[in-house]
């Protein structure tokens, strides 16, 4: 028999008309039949609606409205996804290549609640690849890209993104499964391409202070907080020579 199982991918997207129609495209252009699209929108007045609505013969659901941060939005497409597996593929990440669905779940089983891969990371000038890392080093920061995890929609209705952290909800989210004892299984391949030009890339101090908080809620350890003190201190010094380096061209 057959496996092609439904995958729900949920976009998320404000304001961002520029980059909105490419991941709509890597989207619905996937070769793997077995998709339903949604499409969270924030509320934009960019005119990102106009996108949605050229491509929405393509779209499963869509809506816009006001809502309390990505975290909030990202949960209203758990609540509208009918698939078998969710992936967030946010406004400006794209998906690997055209066949990227059919590798992972054309024929493909699983055990296991959370399924992650490789990622290509896109600074704009130039991409690399980076794998993703074994899931017992999660504590030390995302062990893998968001955009490169499909979650069990069952799994993820009962268990949504807190509220609680504007950066790190995602990293919180998948502590806990880990922490829970959630299977994850490693699909050896780039699934997506990921923008870093996103909030989690931008505010990576912010970020790393809500991972610490969230480490510390399932105990104190010395060890972890003074590889993210190290991590701090080392983004300190790196702003400091890049600005110094900044002015001394100037």
């Amino acid at each position: 028999m057959i496996n092609a199982p439904k995958i729900s991918i949920v976009t998320v997207v404000y304001n961002d008309k520029k980059h909105l129609e490419k991941t709509i495209k890597s989207v619905i252009n996937q070769t793997y039949d077995n998709v339903e699209y949604i499409v969270i929108d924030g509320g934009s007045t960019d005119g990102a609606i106009n996108i949605i609505k050229k491509y929405e013969s393509k779209i499963f659901h869509w809506v816009s409205e006001s809502d309390n941060g990505i975290y909030d939005a990202m949960n209203k497409g758990i609540n509208l996804a009918t698939g078998q597996w969710i992936n967030f593929m946010n406004a400006g990440d794209i998906f690997y290549s055209s066949e990227t669905l059919q590798e992972v779940f054309y024929n493909q089983q699983y055990e296991a609640e959370i399924i992650y891969g490789d990622y290509l990371a896109d600074h704009g000038y130039f991409t690399e690849r980076v794998a993703a890392k074994n899931i017992s080093q999660l504590w030390q920061g995302m062990a893998f890209c968001h955009q490169s995890a499909f979650i069990s929609t069952q799994y993820h209705k009962k268990n949504k993104y807190s509220l609680r952290y504007s950066i790190s909800g995602d990293f919180n989210f998948f502590y806990e499964a880990f922490q829970g004892g959630t299977r994850f299984q490693y699909f050896e391949k780039i699934v997506s391409i990921f923008a870093c030009d996103g909030i989690s890339s931008v505010v990576g101090a912010g970020a790393g202070r809500q991972n610490l908080r969230i480490i510390n809620n399932y105990g104190y350890s010395i060890g972890h907080n003074f590889y993210y003190l190290f991590r701090f201190s080392y983004q300190i010094i790196k702003r400091f020579l890049n600005l110094f380096s900044f002015n001394h061209v100037k």
